[in-house]
């Protein structure tokens, strides 16, 4: 069969890079740090580090050389999506260096990886290479003159160049001076998917209004079924959620467009989104318990167990929904909110949301440049960047993608994509990391109903205002 090669960007990433948006493995050439939040991956992720350890102690007190030490750093470990196809590649790289080059691989769960990065800004001590966010969640980072400036990296490579990448790609990782202190890697959609057989068992049509959404949700309800499994620990994925709502509301675009350069997060359309919200918990709309069932994964789970006819999803989680799950799920627009003037039929969220920061220091080291240089090259090329996208991501590189290997549900996300306007969340503009620290850790105590609307968007707005002082 002749495979079907497309070019994604020119589909997926025109349009919203347009709007400025902004694991086991080679004993002894690579120690792989694993923090996971499941206790039997955590135990046995400390069992591969120690005997990786040992094993490269052994071979560094023996037969190290001129190796260069270097250090990258991920969240791409076991139980993420990407794991399975980025680390085959990594182990091969790893084999055509292990001559000159000793690679430290560590990898953490995403919140854990927060703070690890967190502490080490702090430090000045941070991984050689490593992927991350930009917006906000570098802006600390790139104050302290920790990261490097990546046209000094697109200088220096014969294999990467600037114009690989999309248009306007490079926006999530510029920094107020104008300057990109990251590769964009990675894009994203936001999508709302429903069961087709519950809808189709208990006769219902798919809710276009809020008012039809609460209607269902009694349905559902009355017989044990979850309406919507959305939830919120640390942050996910109420945080995407509450912008996707956010912007039905007149005015929305602009003013998460605004928080980048000093807007305010207090605004009337913040608040009503948090009413809208804290009222789909009390029309039994969510999980009881929306901790326990937050997270991704959690959020996720009670969808794909067939325990809930609707959820909110990203790319990154489609390699956890079985084919069957895939085939039986309908990607529908989110109701209409009440006094919402944008038709949200309309719109979809979409973004460049990670990619690769370079340590200038260990850049502009003589000892180690060459060894960062081509680590950076193997992160940024065609070869990994197409195996990534079989995990649900889409390339913000200009890369041939063989369509056959993508899964159905991102077929479906294409095609739904189509004719969408692309719209921006607040975790792509929100101006520095305590911002978001903030509003991901208010919106679980919004969830729980632990703080009213109000006090939702002042608590978030309080950030704000300390970081202009």
């Amino acid at each position: 069969m002749k495979k079907n090669h497309k070019k994604w960007p020119a589909l997926f990433m025109a349009a919203v890079l347009g709007t400025g948006l902004t694991a086991c493995g080679n004993a002894g050439t690579a120690v792989q740090d694993t923090e996971q939040p499941d206790t039997a991956q955590a135990d046995s992720g400390q069992k591969d580090t120690e005997q990786q350890n040992e094993a490269a102690e052994a071979e560094n007190d023996g037969s190290a050389g001129e190796k260069v030490s270097v250090v990258l750093a991920t969240n791409w470990g076991e139980g993420d999506a990407k794991y399975d196809y980025f680390y085959p590649l990594f182990e091969k790289f790893q084999e055509e260096h292990k001559d000159t080059m000793d690679i430290t691989l560590q990898t953490y769960s995403t919140e854990d990886y927060k703070t690890k990065i967190k502490t080490q800004t702090a430090s000045g001590d941070l991984p050689d290479v490593f992927t991350y966010w930009g917006g906000g969640m570098m802006k600390d980072m790139v104050d302290a003159g920790l990261l490097l400036n990546v046209d000094d990296y697109f200088a220096a490579s014969s294999d990467v160049k600037k114009e690989d990448f999309e248009d306007g790609a490079f926006a999530y990782y510029t920094s107020g001076d104008g300057n990109a202190y990251g590769i964009p890697i990675e894009s994203t959609r936001g999508i709302f998917i429903a069961n087709k057989s519950l809808f189709g068992q208990y006769d219902l049509a798919y809710p276009t209004t809020y008012e039809e959404l609460v209607e269902v949700s009694k349905v559902f309800r009355e017989n044990d079924i979850i309406p919507l499994a959305i939830g919120s620990n640390g942050g996910t994925p109420s945080e995407f959620f509450f912008s996707e709502l956010y912007n039905q509301y007149e005015g929305a675009a602009d003013e998460i467009s605004a928080l980048a350069g000093g807007g305010s997060f207090h605004t009337e359309n913040a608040v009503k989104v948090a009413e809208v919200i804290v009222d789909m918990i009390d029309q039994g709309m969510l999980p009881a318990d929306t901790m326990a069932n937050g997270g991704w994964t959690g959020s996720l789970q009670l969808y794909t167990d067939q325990k809930a006819a609707m959820t909110y999803t990203y790319p990154w989680n489609f390699e956890f929904i079985s084919e069957e799950m895939q085939e039986n799920s309908e990607i529908i627009p989110i109701p209409q909110l009440p006094g919402a003037t944008v038709d949200p039929s309309s719109i979809i969220s979409g973004f460049t949301v990670y990619g690769l920061v370079i340590n200038k220091q260990s850049f502009e080291d003589a000892a180690k440049h060459d060894a960062v240089l081509a680590l950076c090259d193997f992160l940024a090329s065609d070869e990994l960047t197409q195996e990534l996208t079989k995990s649900g991501m889409i390339p913000c590189k200009k890369v041939e993608v063989n369509a056959d290997e993508q899964k159905l549900i991102m077929h479906k996300t294409i095609d739904y994509a189509k004719d969408k306007t692309l719209v921006q969340v607040h975790y792509t503009t929100m101006p520095s990391a305590d911002a978001i620290t903030m509003m991901d850790s208010s919106l679980d105590e919004l969830f729980i109903k632990a703080i009213t609307p109000e006090e939702f968007a002042q608590k978030v707005q309080a950030v704000l205002d300390k970081n202009k002082e």
